[in-house]
C-alpha cells in the first residue's frame, strides 16, 4: 500500500458574514483586492438592481476571500475606499463588483449617488419597484450635493440618501430624528411611523443582510490562488493570461506590467499597432518551450522570462517594422489577423540566433516576408491560432538553419475566385489585398496628386478603401442587386476623399476623363493593380470584364509575394 497523503484543508470558514461587517472591513483597509484584478465596471443600473435584491433579502450570490498571509500579490483598495496605511487581512477573490457597488452606494463615493424616493416607498413599503423607489444621479450633477448632505433639502423632497446607512454619524435613526424635527409638526408622527414601517419591511436589510462567505486559510499556496482567480473569471469580466502572470511573478519582485509599459514607451511602434501585452509572453513561450498553450505560458519560469523578455521585445519591434515597410500594413486597422503577432515576434527573435551576417540577414528577412504573405492570404491565423503558431515557429527555425521550406509556404496556393466573395472589410484577405496593392511594384499612388501613398496619409485619414465602380451606379445602371458582388475587394482600392467626391455615382469612363486632365491616370491605375489601356473595362464600363482582369492582376501579385 502506498503512503497516505493528507489533503490540506483550505477552508477557514464557510458561513454568513453581515453586510455591515464586510463594508466596514473595506473602509478600514482590512479587506483589499489583488492589484491585477480588473477595475470596477458595473454601471449604476446594475447597482440599483443589487440594492433592490438586498432590500428584498433575495439571494445575491456568495463571496470568496482568502486570509492573506503570504503577501504574494500587490494589492489595492476598493474603488472609492479611503487610502489608509494599514496591514490588510483579507483578499477578495470573488465578489469585487458587488462589494464595490454596495460600498460606493452606502458610503457615498464613486461616480454616482443613490437615493430612495420616500414618497413612493411609503406607498408600498418596499423597494421592489426600483424605477419609482431607488434612483441614482451622477455625483457632479446639479443639486446632488444638497440632496446628499442637506437635511432641509432631504426633508422638503422626502429623499433618503443611501449613504445615511454607513457614512452619516448616527446612521439611519439619527437621520430620521433630524428630519422629523425639520418637518411641520403635524407631519412628524406619520413620518416617523412610516419610516419605522419601511425600515422593518426592507431598509433594515441594508444593515442586516448576510452574504454566504467562503474564507480560505492563509496556507493556500499562491499558485492555487492564481488558479482560483483564473477559474472564477471564466465568466463575467475575465482575467487575461497576462494579468495572471503579473500575479505569479510578483513574488519574485518582477512587475511585468511595468516592464510592458517601459517597452511601450521605448518603442512607439507598439502603440501604432495597439499590440496586446500578451503577445510578448506568448512569443517567449514559443521561443523557449515551442508551445503557446495557456498552461505553458503560465508556467514560464523567472529565468525564462528574464532571459528572453528583451529578445521578444526586439523581435516584436522588428516584426512590426517588416509588416509596415515590406508588407505595407500601415496600422492596426489594416492588420489582417492580430493573432499572428505572437509567432511573428518569436520568429523574428529566432531569426537572429547564431548571429547571421551580411547576405544571411537579408535572406532571413525575405523568408519572414514570404511567410507573412502566405499566412495573411492563407487566413492561417483565423482559426486554431495556437497550434499553427507552434508549427510555424518550429518550421521557420528549421528553415533559417537551411532546412526545408515550411509546408504552409511551399504548398501555398491562392484561388482567385475567392476575391469575388470577399467583401467584409474586417476579413484577412480583404485587408491583405489592400496592403498588397501598396506593397506591389509600382507602389500605389494617390489619385488626386499622383504621389506615392505614404504613412502620413494613413495617419491623417486622407485615404480610405472606396469603390472603383460606384455601388449606386452598379445597382441602378447595371442592375447588380447582389451587394457582396458590388462591395467585393476586386472593386475596392485606396482613394483619397477629394477623388471620391469626383467619382460620386458616375461610371468609371466618365470620372476617369476628369482625372486624366490632372495626373497620369494610367500610371496610377497600374499602381493599384487596376486594368489599364484604351480598351480597359474601366474605359468601357464593363464590370464583369473588370472583375476578371482585376482578379488576374491581384492573383499575379500574390504569386510574386508568396514565392
Amino acid at each position: 500500500m502506498g503512503p497516505i497523503v493528507e489533503c490540506m484543508n483550505i477552508f477557514e470558514a464557510v458561513n454568513p458574514v453581515g453586510i455591515k461587517q464586510l463594508l466596514a472591513e473595506i473602509h478600514s483597509g482590512a479587506t483589499v483586492l489583488p492589484d491585477f484584478q480588473r477595475d470596477f465596471v458595473w454601471d449604476p443600473a446594475a447597482t440599483q438592481g443589487l440594492l433592490v435584491s438586498i432590500a428584498s433579502q433575495y439571494p445575491a450570490g456568495s463571496l470568496l476571500r482568502a486570509r492573506d498571509t503570504h503577501r504574494g500579490f500587490a494589492t489595492r483598495r476598493f474603488d472609492g475606499a479611503p487610502d489608509v496605511n494599514v496591514v490588510h487581512t483579507f483578499l477578495v477573490l470573488d465578489g469585487q463588483q458587488r462589494l464595490t457597488s454596495l460600498y460606493q452606494a452606502m458610503y457615498g463615493t464613486g461616480k454616482y449617488r443613490f437615493f430612495i424616493n420616500l414618497h413612493a416607498a411609503f406607498k408600498q413599503f418596499s423597494l421592489d419597484d426600483a424605477d419609482d423607489t431607488i434612483y441614482f444621479k451622477r455625483a457632479t450633477a446639479r443639486g446632488v450635493r444638497a440632496m446628499e448632505g442637506d437635511t432641509a433639502t432631504q426633508a422638503r423632497e422626502l429623499v433618503l440618501p443611501l449613504s445615511v446607512f454607513r457614512a452619516r454619524d448616527g446612521g439611519f435613526w439619527k437621520w430620521v430624528s433630524d428630519i422629523r424635527e425639520i418637518l411641520p409638526e403635524e407631519s412628524r408622527v406619520e413620518f416617523e411611523a412610516n419610516s419605522r414601517r419601511l425600515y422593518d419591511s426592507c431598509l433594515k436589510h441594508f444593515e442586516e443582510y448576510q452574504f454566504p462567505t467562503v474564507t480560505l486559510t492563509g496556507d493556500v499556496p499562491i499558485e492555487a490562488l492564481c488558479t482560483i482567480f483564473e477559474t472564477l473569471n471564466k465568466t463575467g469580466v475575465k482575467l487575461t493570461v497576462f494579468e495572471l502572470m503579473v500575479a505569479r511573478f510578483f513574488k519574485y519582485s518582477i512587475n511585468i506590467r511595468t516592464m510592458w509599459e517601459r517597452a511601450l514607451e521605448a518603442n512607439p511602434i507598439l502603440g501604432v499597432y495597439d499590440v496586446d501585452e500578451y503577445v510578448l509572453v506568448q512569443a517567449i513561450s514559443l521561443m523557449v518551450t515551442g508551445s503557446c498553450q495557456k498552461k505553458d505560458v503560465l508556467n514560464l519560469t523567472k529565468v525564462q522570462l528574464e532571459e528572453n523578455w528583451n529578445k521578444a521585445v526586439k523581435g516584436l519591434v522588428v516584426g512590426l517594422q517588416i509588416l509596415r515597410d515590406d508588407c505595407k500594413v500601415m496600422n492596426r486597422k489594416w492588420l489582417p489577423t492580430p493573432s499572428m503577432l505572437g509567432p511573428l515576434a518569436a520568429i523574428c527573435a529566432i531569426s537572429t540566433e547564431n548571429g547571421p551576417r551580411g547576405a544571411a540577414v537579408g535572406a532571413r528577412k525575405a523568408q519572414i516576408v514570404r511567410w507573412l504573405w502566405c499566412a495573411m492570404f492563407g487566413q492561417r491565423y483565423e482559426a486554431a491560432a495556437n497550434t499553427r503558431a507552434e508549427r510555424d515557429v518550429r518550421d521557420m527555425r528549421e528553415w533559417f538553419k537551411g532546412g526545408p521550406v515550411p509546408e504552409m509556404v511551399e504548398q501555398f496556393r491562392f484561388e482567385k475566385e475567392l476575391l469575388r466573395e470577399v467583401s467584409t472589410r474586417a476579413g484577412a484577405i480583404y485587408k491583405s489585398v489592400i496592403c498588397l496593392i501598396l506593397a506591389s511594384e509600382p507602389h500605389a499612388r494617390d489619385f488626386h496628386s499622383g504621389k506615392l501613398i505614404a504613412q502620413a496619409m494613413f495617419d491623417a485619414g486622407d485615404v480610405e478603401d472606396h469603390h472603383v465602380f460606384p455601388s449606386a451606379y452598379l445597382e441602378n445602371a447595371k442592375g447588380i442587386t447582389k451587394k457582396t458582388l458590388r462591395d467585393c475587394i476586386l472593386n475596392r482600392t485606396l482613394i483619397d476623399g477629394k477623388t471620391n467626391v469626383v467619382i460620386s455615382d458616375r461610371p468609371p469612363s466618365e470620372y476617369l476623363r476628369d482625372i486624366d486632365a490632372h495626373v497620369d491616370t494610367e500610371t496610377i491605375l497600374k499602381s493599384h493593380l487596376l486594368p489599364t489601356g484604351s480598351t480597359s473595362p474601366l474605359r468601357t464600363d464593363d464590370y464583369e470584364e473588370f472583375l476578371q482582369k482585376r482578379a488576374e492582376l491581384i492573383e499575379a501579385a500574390i504569386a510574386v509575394a508568396t514565392s
